[in-house]
């Protein structure tokens, strides 16, 4: 059996090569599973703050009028919206529905909890796709006048606070 040493040089390139980029690789997944980690325990501390607020809005009497199937359907249309190239017809509609759903700040809390944090993807080819909250998303997305020239944004934060309901 020969080694290192004796081996062409051409051949010492090649192990050297692939060592090197096996390390590289194993170096980026790890880095990939740590941000995971991290993200995974953000997550779970934002979701754990939702259950304390709308626990706390329970005590003060305040309950949520939808139930958790509606919310998860709600946060699920608001993705399937928002998702990609999404066109002013879309942004007018997840406000629309938001207003139309959300009665109170139980309501928006439980929403908030319901649609967690997702992956969204960015508009056009090879842009990647984007990690939101529900607040997030929705200041980054609902940026497109309506005929009235009014931000959609600044439409739903009107509406919501016309119901009491911080943003």
């Amino acid at each position: 059996m020969k080694t290192f040493n004796t081996l062409p040089d051409w051949a010492k390139g090649t192990i050297a090569v692939i060592g090197v980029a096996t390390l590289v690789y194993a170096g980026w997944l790890v880095k990939k599973g740590i941000d995971k980690l991290k993200e995974n325990k953000d997550e779970r501390e934002e979701d754990k703050a939702q259950k304390e607020e709308l626990e706390n809005l329970q005590e003060q009497g305040i309950q949520p009028t939808i139930s958790d199937a509606t919310a998860l359907g709600l946060a699920n249309t608001i993705q399937s919206l928002l998702d990609g190239c999404e066109l002013t017809g879309s942004e007018e509609e997840v406000v629309n529905q938001i207003l139309a759903s959300v009665k109170n700040q139980a309501d928006w809390v439980k929403l908030q909890q319901k649609f967690g944090t997702r992956t969204i993807d960015n508009c056009g080819w090879g842009t990647g796709d984007t990690t939101y909250d529900l607040r997030s998303l929705l200041s980054d997305q609902l940026d497109s006048f309506d005929w009235g020239f009014n931000l959609y944004l600044t439409k739903l934060k009107n509406g919501l606070q016309s119901k009491g309901i911080t943003f």
